[in-house]
C-alpha cells in the first residue's frame, strides 16, 4: 500500500523526501521509487538489481521509463554488468553485500530486449573472455531479425519494381494511339481550324473542339493535345 501511495502522489519533491528519510530507514523500494521521480534511472535500477534484487521490477521500470530514456535498457544491461557501489548510493551503513557484476542477468537482458539496446554498445560492454556460447542466443536473435528485415526489404523493392512495370505498360497501352494534329485542321464540330485550342478526338478520329464535344453527342471520347 505504501509503495502504491509513493507511486500516487505528485505534489513533492523526491530529493527533500530522500534527504530526510530515505537514508536513515532501509525503504530501498520506496527510493527506488523516489530516484525515478527525479530521473536517477541508473540508482533507481542499481536498487532494483543489486539491493533488492528484483529483475521483474528492474523491468518494469524500464518498461514505464523508456519513453522519457529510449536508453534505460542499455542502462540496465551496464547496471549488471558494472554495477554502483553502496556508497554511491550512502546505503555503505546498512548491511547489504557489496553489489557484484551478473553475467548471467545482463546476457538474458540482451536476449529478450537487444532491440532496445545499441548492439555495438552492448558488445563493448561485454568483458573479454566471453565466451562465444554465452552470447550465442543474443547473436542469433540479431541474426534471425537481420535476415528477416532483409528479406521484407527484398519484397518491397520487388513490389515496388512490379508497380513500376504495371505504371510503365499502362503508359505504353494508352500511348500507343496516337493523332498527329496541326493548327490548321478543322473541328468536326464547328468546322473552325483548332488552333491552339484543347480538343479531343473520337475512335473514328474525327477531331473536335473539347468545347465543341458537349454538343455532338459521341460515345467514348479519348483526350489529346496537339
Amino acid at each position: 500500500w505504501y509503495q502504491r501511495r509513493v507511486r500516487g502522489l505528485q505534489n513533492y519533491s523526491p530529493s527533500m523526501v530522500i534527504r530526510s528519510l530515505g537514508y536513515e530507514i532501509p525503504l530501498y523500494q520506496e527510493l527506488a521509487i523516489l530516484y525515478g521521480r527525479q530521473r536517477e534511472c541508473d540508482k533507481a535500477l542499481m536498487l532494483y538489481c543489486h539491493v533488492l534484487k528484483d529483475r521483474t521490477k528492474a523491468e518494469e521500470f524500464c518498461n514505464n521509463y523508456y519513453d522519457i530514456d529510449n536508453q534505460i535498457y542499455y542502462k540496465l544491461l551496464r547496471m549488471y554488468q558494472c554495477p554502483m557501489s553502496l556508497e554511491q548510493l550512502r546505503l555503505d551503513k546498512f548491511k547489504l553485500e557489496e553489489p557484484k557484476p551478473d553475467m548471467g542477468a545482463a546476457i538474458d537482458i540482451l536476449v529478450r530486449h537487444y532491440r532496445h539496446i545499441d548492439v555495438k554498445e552492448a558488445l563493448r560492454l561485454l568483458p573479454e573472455d566471453t565466451k562465444l556460447q554465452d552470447v550465442e542466443e543474443f547473436m542469433c536473435a540479431i541474426l534471425r531479425d537481420r535476415t528477416k528485415d532483409s528479406r521484407k526489404n527484398l519484397l518491397l523493392k520487388s513490389l515496388n519494381l512490379s508497380d513500376n512495370l504495371k505504371v510503365k505498360s499502362q503508359k505504353m497501352f494508352y500511348q500507343k494511339d496516337k493523332l498527329i494534329v496541326t493548327a490548321m485542321d478543322s473541328c468536326a464540330v464547328c468546322n473552325k481550324r483548332v488552333g491552339e485550342c484543347a480538343i479531343a478526338f473520337y475512335p473514328d478520329r474525327r477531331i473536335v473542339h473539347y468545347g465543341c464535344m458537349s454538343r455532338d453527342i459521341q460515345p467514348e471520347v479519348s483526350n489529346s493535345s496537339p
